[in-house]
């Protein structure tokens, strides 16, 4: 099997982005959706997504949507039978786009990521991952957005760049030249511990895998990892459940990593399994959820680091204290420089492997929580719980689809500009 911490699998939302107004709408979940067009007042909005697993979603350089998608697109089915689903990509217009269906990606988190062409300002790749058998590894799908009168059409599906089982993590960020693109992931090998990280090239001439590089902490036995640029795309994060916080230099010219930096966390109880993380804008602190592993999964943690302290596990601070049926998920910085924080409420059994639960529809499952300074050191960074509402009025969340970005398309990886 592929993760043993299977019940964290449900814990939403992955989005992934290019940066400037290319991010300014974020389609994930169960219908829901953030429009980002005013900065100042980002609105709730809807998707047709019925999805548990990564999100992707890309604007054009005024903020207007271009399309998006999700792994996988499902209807109500069991958690079990997500396994060898498709996914789909969905047109500005809400509907299937042309040749969009059946895309690898039965993935669960941050496996979704869009990066523009280089040879045409209409075509852009989508990257997704396949880490259940019977579709293992990397691929990516060519969009062209010249046909039908801008709705797009998919014109490559499912070229398969790599084998690998792909752990939870994908991210992307320019080249040093300003035109092409670096696309980043891990992958895990079952029960063995790999330091393994590969790298694509995506430039005028198409994909180009990169030699592997073997760099920091051997893990990733799991396969839930995250990476995450900061905001020039000189370091990337890495975090894992297994507790490890890596940041690694990276040279946006080249594509290589090096400098490895491991930062002692917090190992022990009651601080276990960091599930999901964000790096605040000016790179000055670090945001863990952090899920305790108690049999009933009873207490949870949002964290705060300074990731400029001496000493980095004295400087954890805790914002938030979770308690049992809610549990913290993804994190997710938005183009308005704050970060959002999806919850997973699991007070129902029966809604453990299906959507569209009504019945549990509470304040947890419909509303996302907000950094307002995430700059700023503790209290100072304005956590605010429950703050943002998901509810549109046509539509209605339900416990397992909550966001969590993946780089908004999903809350999940960004690709940095």
């Amino acid at each position: 099997m592929r993760k043993s911490y299977i019940i964290y699998i449900l814990i939403f939302w992955s989005l992934n982005l290019i940066g400037q107004n290319t991010d300014r709408f974020w389609a994930f979940g169960d219908s829901s959706a953030i429009n980002f067009g005013n900065l100042t007042n980002p609105i709730s909005s809807t998707s047709v997504l019925r999805s548990r697993g990564s999100c992707a979603s890309i604007c054009d350089s005024s903020g207007n949507l271009l399309f998006y998608s999700s792994t996988p697109q499902i209807p109500p089915y069991p958690a079990s039978t997500l396994i060898g689903k498709w996914s789909y990509i969905i047109g500005k217009n809400h509907q299937t786009m042309q040749n969009g269906d059946t895309i690898v990606g039965a993935a669960w988190y941050q496996e979704m990521v869009i990066v523009p062409d280089p040879a045409s300002s209409m075509k852009y790749y989508l990257f997704s991952a396949g880490e259940l058998a019977p579709v293992y590894g990397l691929y990516y799908s060519k969009i062209d957005m010249s046909y039908n009168n801008g709705l797009g059409k998919v014109i490559q599906k499912n070229v398969q760049i790599n084998s690998d089982s792909i752990a939870d993590g994908i991210t992307a960020v320019r080249h040093g030249n300003g035109r092409d693109w670096w696309v980043i992931v891990r992958n895990w090998k079952g029960q063995q511990y790999t330091n393994d990280i590969l790298v694509f090239l995506v430039d005028p001439n198409g994909v180009t895998a990169m030699p592997v590089q073997n760099i920091g902490v051997p893990e990733i036995m799991d396969g839930f990892v995250r990476l995450k640029f900061n905001k020039t795309g000189s370091h990337v994060y890495n975090v894992s459940a297994s507790s490890v916080i890596e940041r690694y230099d990276f040279d946006r010219c080249t594509g290589l990593f090096s400098n490895p930096h491991t930062y002692q966390g917090l190992f022990g109880p009651p601080y276990r399994f960091y599930w999901g993380f964000e790096v605040s804008p000016d790179e000055s602190k670090l945001y863990v959820s952090s899920i305790y592993q108690t049999a009933n999964y009873d207490t949870s943690y949002l964290i705060q680091f300074d990731l400029n302290a001496s000493n980095f596990a004295a400087s954890a601070d805790t914002l938030y204290t979770y308690l049992a049926p809610d549990m913290p998920g993804l994190l997710q910085k938005g183009p308005d420089n704050k970060i959002y924080l999806s919850t997973y409420w699991a007070g129902a059994d029966t809604c453990f492997d299906y959507l569209y639960c009504y019945e549990t529809v509470n304040t947890t499952n419909t509303y996302l929580s907000v950094i307002n300074a995430p700059d700023s050191i503790a209290a100072a960074c304005d956590f605010q719980p429950y703050s943002f509402t998901l509810v549109d009025i046509n539509h209605t969340l339900d416990s397992l689809t909550t966001p969590i970005m993946n780089w908004v398309n999903g809350l999940a990886p960004h690709a940095i500009l």
